[in-house]
């Protein structure tokens, strides 16, 4: 783990209140396992398709998540089975703890006791449920967190991981409201879980980083992010409060698009012009209201990094060639690409065929995407 990493690892779990392990900040070159898994870092090879990892025994791939209430996390779901659909000898099963980590505890617990052969999880408590994961990956589970970082290390307490890359996620955000912000402008980041998630943490530290080496061209309105549970109707709530607090938010920033829609209804309906967006993981819904009203909000620009529901994609092909015993050649940094941005050419969409929870980002197509929201 590079000492970016490292530093972002002690602020999530800071923000989670609990202690972060020593080996979160080791090696992240991956440990011999007794299962013949070649770990998680890639070899540089070209990653191998989905049908070349599935083996011919019957393996079961428990999908765990600490949080299930949006959409995001229901089409994350329908990726993974999608991935997993080119391997008849795969069963996958799904839960989610509902922000409770007990809960979380014990479904990691549960599905190593049924003896499944891989869990793939979005652990949302950092470190506090660690040490479950590595009950799991000692009994013989082949375990792959994505995105947020449950700390510890691949080979040591778990078998593969698989992020965004969070460095440069805020170095792009940064610098496109660099460009267009006044010296000291005043930032507004929300996103995450009530008492904070690794995840937001990691971006507003990539974030804050990029700030730093500009020369602090804005400054942020709160000392981290301002929690919106990931949920439009609650940052609406936030941001409803925001407004009334701080008469001057030059710019928004998110780690979720679709709950930043709440943030944009809070502005429209105080009558404030809705300021510059940089957020991630948006929806269709979002990309309407902004053709709906950048015309009356000038300044309302938009910079969505998205494709971000296929990080799990990435995650289940790690977990297959872990419990085979194949090279595993895929990232453990997944760098999401601009889809939206609004100052240079790239403008949203609006499809009205699509439900508005629809990530136009996704791998699934248009009908798998209207089957997630029947």
């Amino acid at each position: 783990m590079n000492a970016s990493t490292c530093r972002r690892a002690v602020l999530a779990t800071v923000a989670l209140g609990a202690a972060l392990t020593v080996a979160a900040c080791t090696a992240s070159a991956p440990a011999e396992s007794g299962r013949g898994a070649t770990g998680s870092t890639s070899n540089g090879e070209d990653p191998l398709p989905i049908d070349q990892l599935c083996g011919d025994r019957p393996i079961k791939v428990a999908h765990v998540a600490g949080f299930g209430a949006n959409s995001w996390r229901k089409i994350t779901q329908a990726e993974l089975v999608d991935e997993l659909s080119a391997c008849p000898n795969v069963s996958v099963e799904y839960t989610q703890a509902d922000s409770d980590l007990q809960k979380y505890i014990t479904a990691i617990n549960s599905y190593t006791a049924k003896g499944f052969d891989a869990i793939v999880t979005y652990d949302d408590f950092g470190s506090q449920a660690l040490n479950a994961l590595k009950n799991a990956h000692d009994a013989g589970v082949v375990v792959v967190p994505y995105i947020a970082d449950p700390g510890g290390s691949v080979g040591v307490d778990y078998d593969g991981y698989v992020q965004y890359d969070f460095d440069t996620e805020g170095d792009t955000m940064a610098k496109w409201l660099n460009d267009q912000l006044e010296p000291g402008g005043k930032i507004l980041f929300s996103g995450g879980l009530p008492g904070g998630s690794p995840s937001t943490v990691a971006l507003w530290d990539g974030l804050m980083e990029t700030a730093s080496e500009l020369g602090n061209p804005f400054s942020p309105l709160t000392n981290e992010p301002q929690p919106s549970n990931w949920d439009a109707a609650y940052e609406q709530r936030a941001m409803a409060g925001a407004l009334t607090k701080y008469p001057e938010i030059d710019a928004l920033v998110s780690d979720y698009g679709v709950a930043s829609k709440g943030g944009v209804r809070a502005f429209v309906n105080a009558g404030r012009p809705i300021p510059p967006l940089a957020t991630s993981a948006t929806d269709n819904e979002l990309g309407c209201m902004w053709l709906q009203y950048h015309e009356s909000n000038p300044d309302f620009h938009l910079l969505t990094l998205d494709g971000t529901t296929t990080v799990v994609r990435i995650a289940a092909r790690k977990a297959l060639a872990a419990v085979n015993g194949l090279p595993d050649n895929e990232p453990e940094q997944f760098e999401l690409p601009t889809f939206i941005d609004t100052r240079n050419g790239k403008l949203p969409t609006c499809r009205e065929d699509l439900p508005p929870d629809a990530d136009l980002s996704s791998a699934l197509s248009p009908d798998q995407l209207q089957a997630v929201f029947q």
